[in-house]
């Protein structure tokens, strides 16, 4: 039986290194104006301007749709500046470009979205995802994760040390 969770925990490890690791390059690949990692972007959401389609905190994976399958009702991230980039629903698609607006919102975006703003069409919302850095900055967080692997380390040298005697 132990050695089925021993297993069991090698493989749980295994899975959650390849997903940060997965999920930061998408995060490091995620620039407006950057190719994304394999073709998708992610991002932290900052305000509730999509509620109940998801909430401040959530993380959005964007695909990188062309800019001319975009259709009324998507959802998609678009820059209207360098520094902010926003994801919100296309209420209609014009000669201009894409009108949006927040789910939550009663008024349009003031910003028309061209194709030179466009980032990508929304396909994955993983709830509380963003929230994951902040928590990093916690000092209870790094305590409790320090016993966890001092825990996880103590307990395999005690199993090693039991195997060879």
């Amino acid at each position: 039986m132990k050695k089925v969770i021993h297993i069991l925990l090698n493989i749980l490890g295994t899975v959650l290194i390849f997903i940060v690791l997965i999920g930061i390059l998408v995060n490091v690949n995620s620039a407006p104006k950057g190719k994304g990692f394999f073709g998708y972007k992610g991002y932290t959401v900052l305000s509730n301007s999509m509620q109940p389609t998801f909430s401040a905190g959530d993380y959005v994976v964007d695909k990188m749709v062309a800019y001319d399958e975009i259709k009324k009702g998507d959802v998609v991230s678009y820059y209207p500046d360098d520094y902010t980039i926003v994801t919100h629903r296309v209420k209609e698609v014009t000669p201009q470009g894409f009108i949006m607006q927040g789910d939550a919102n009663n008024a349009q975006d003031a910003f028309t979205v061209t194709k030179d703003h466009y980032i990508g069409k929304m396909i994955l919302v993983i709830p509380q995802l963003g929230r994951l850095p902040e928590l990093l900055t916690r000092p209870i967080v790094w305590i409790v994760l320090s016993v966890i692997a001092v825990v996880l380390l103590a307990s395999g040298i005690y199993q090693r040390r039991k195997q060879h005697s």
